[in-house]
């Protein structure tokens, strides 16, 4: 096996291109609709010469695992990967869709590109035609300061709770979280929160709780000064469908941690998908040998951060919760025997819920005044375009 360097990881965060890509320049095709071309031709592995992918800041786990994913690339199998880090949603979609990427590192914003929701509910977007391209898991999920009386999430009743303020993602999350557990923001004390600062704010008493990334070095850091605990998320599968009336896209997993439990004992919190997206259009068969390479090359990045492990294929669920699989996605895990009828049901039911959402868009637009269209839009979805419920 090839030895690679992070320097073989052609990086585009200067603030000079992000500034180019947020203004939107790049190639457009005709009607408006995204191009999603590899620039630079195919190799006989199948896989293109040049990708560029977008994902979070420099520095930041998720930026890291799919820098060790690219470096695998690089060095195994010649194809060329640049990596262009955003600490915005917007910021890592628009390089998708103006066709300056070809895959994106996304987390809820796909979802709300999806089917058009808050800033995608514009002249500039609307519904977009996404596809996942592989969804390793990550949890994110409840913790608290050992020993003072929050045993379980019924406990936070008239405790301090972090409220994202402009955050909605993560604000989704907490009310999903508070309903899991019967309650509702007026049974407890939202205290304004950057997802950030958390850490630093229940290790000051500043909030009871946490909601954080259970594998994040910054909650093993406070774990050190203060006794820690996660709380279990145990209450069973009616508990899980009121969380995912306000956060469809998050299921209840067992997940391990570093901190916090006795060793093997297990622990369930919210676990969600941060995927990595593509335009449906994006070539099948590039796909398909892209996620051939995630599969056969785990080994070489499996232990290169203390995440990558999740990308493993045998602990990705490869159930399609909120928005489709991509077409190579698809056809991978049906040659590797994963892929079942259910899935494949679902997956059909999520497009055709995508084509309703599209073309509904244009003649809702068309008959709806521009200052109506957030609230209005969520009826017409409510009505004509209704989410699809997890089954189980």
């Amino acid at each position: 096996m090839k030895m690679f360097s992070r320097r073989s990881v052609r990086t585009l965060a200067g603030a000079a291109l992000l500034a180019t890509v947020l203004t939107g320049c790049g190639t457009i095709t005709k009607d408006g609709e995204p191009s999603t071309e590899a620039p630079a031709g195919v190799l006989e592995n199948g896989l293109p010469r040049t990708t560029v992918w977008t994902g979070y800041g420099v520095g930041t786990s998720n930026y890291s695992e799919q820098a060790a994913v690219a470096e695998a690339l690089i060095a195994n199998y010649d194809s060329q990967v640049r990596i262009l880090g955003s600490d915005t949603g917007m910021g890592r979609l628009t390089p998708l869709r103006v066709g300056q990427a070809q895959i994106a590192r996304l987390s809820d914003e796909a979802f709300y590109a999806f089917e058009g929701k808050y800033e995608f509910v514009s002249k500039d977007w609307g519904p977009q035609d996404l596809r996942t391209v592989w969804t390793p898991p990550t949890t994110v999920t409840v913790g608290v300061r050992a020993g003072e009386g929050i045993e379980t999430l019924q406990d936070l009743k008239g405790k301090k709770v972090p409220d994202f303020i402009g955050n909605p993602s993560t604000q989704e999350k907490i009310a999903g979280v508070l309903a899991y557990a019967g309650l509702t923001e007026d049974d407890v004390r939202m205290v304004p929160a950057q997802y950030g600062t958390q850490p630093q704010m229940l290790k000051d008493g500043a909030i009871d709780m946490v909601y954080f990334g259970a594998q994040s070095s910054a909650i093993i850091e406070v774990a050190t000064t203060v006794d820690f605990d996660w709380i279990d998320f145990d209450g069973g599968p009616e508990a899980e469908k009121r969380l995912q009336e306000s956060a469809p896209s998050v299921v209840i997993e067992e997940f391990e941690t570093p901190i916090g439990k006795e060793d093997g004992q297990p622990v369930h919190g919210p676990t969600y998908s941060i995927a990595m997206t593509s335009y449906a259009q994006y070539s099948e068969d590039e796909v398909y040998a892209m996620v051939k390479a995630f599969d056969e090359g785990f080994p070489a990045y499996e232990k290169a951060t203390t995440t990558t492990k999740d990308w493993s294929m045998d602990t990705i669920d490869w159930t399609p919760i909120v928005i489709p699989h991509h077409d190579g996605l698809v056809r991978y895990l049906e040659e590797q025997g994963v892929w079942t009828p259910e899935m494949e049901e679902r997956n059909q039911a999520l497009i055709a819920r995508g084509e309703t959402l599209r073309e509904g868009w244009k003649t809702f637009t068309a008959e709806t005044p521009e200052g109506q269209w957030t609230e209005k839009w969520e009826e017409w979805k409510a009505e004509n375009a209704p989410m699809i419920p997890l089954e189980g």
